[in-house]
């Protein structure tokens, strides 16, 4: 007897990783003054992330600066007469804090200056811790589909169950018919669905990285 189950887990760890998303946005009446006054925001805030990320035990692990980018466009009246066109410039800026209490502070801060908008804060683990609750999480679904197997075959009557199959969800081969060729097994590989959880800049709160392994296995029930 063929026995086909599904094998899960999910966990839930609390993030050790911080990327906040910073916006530069001005706008003004004067191209060349709105770049400059953008540009120059830019660069203090550039300053700021060169400052947090010197020494070993820098609370900031990386940071990037875009490009700046402008704009121009012409209003118009009420009366639906063309107004004096007006120009907008800024930049994307984006750092990976593991000091939390400093990307509160940091982030805080910079909400007070004019232009500039704290778009959200990307929670996330370590490669090392992240590869690891993976590959812990991949162990427990295995163990939860054989679990299950096996309580399907001791109500069928039957003793054990062997693995013969585990892979992706929807990845598993249709059992052969009876007395009928047996199909080219599915490569025994398995999936993991990993999401990262997002909160506002503003009045910090770590929300806990959250993902689930999920497996398709087929066992074979023996006497």
């Amino acid at each position: 007897m063929q026995i086909t189950v599904v094998g899960s887990h999910a966990w839930s760890l609390a993030p050790e990783r911080g990327t906040v998303h910073v916006q530069v946005d001005l706008e003004g009446d004067d191209r060349a003054a709105t770049s400059r006054s953008a540009a120059q925001l830019v660069d203090a805030l550039a300053h700021d992330l060169h400052r947090l990320r010197q020494g070993d035990d820098a609370p900031l692990t990386w940071y990037s600066v875009g490009p700046l980018v402008t704009r121009s466009w012409r209003p118009w009246g009420p009366d639906g007469q063309p107004l004096p066109p007006r120009y907008g410039a800024g930049a994307t800026l984006k750092a990976k804090f593991r000091d939390f209490a400093a990307l509160s502070e940091v982030t805080g801060s910079w909400a007070e200056r004019e232009g500039v908008q704290l778009s959200h804060v990307e929670w996330a683990l370590t490669d090392a811790t992240r590869t690891a609750t993976e590959a812990a999480a991949l162990t427990r679904a295995v163990e939860e589909a054989r679990t299950r197997a096996l309580a399907i075959a001791h109500a069928a009557g039957w003793a054990d169950v062997e693995l013969e199959e585990v892979a992706d969800p929807g990845l598993l081969v249709a059992p052969p018919p009876p007395g009928g060729p047996m199909p080219m097994a599915a490569g025994r590989s398995m999936n993991l669905a990993y999401a990262k959880d997002e909160a506002a800049g503003g009045g910090l709160a770590p929300e806990d990285v959250r993902g689930e392994a999920v497996v398709h296995a087929r066992f074979t029930a023996s006497r």
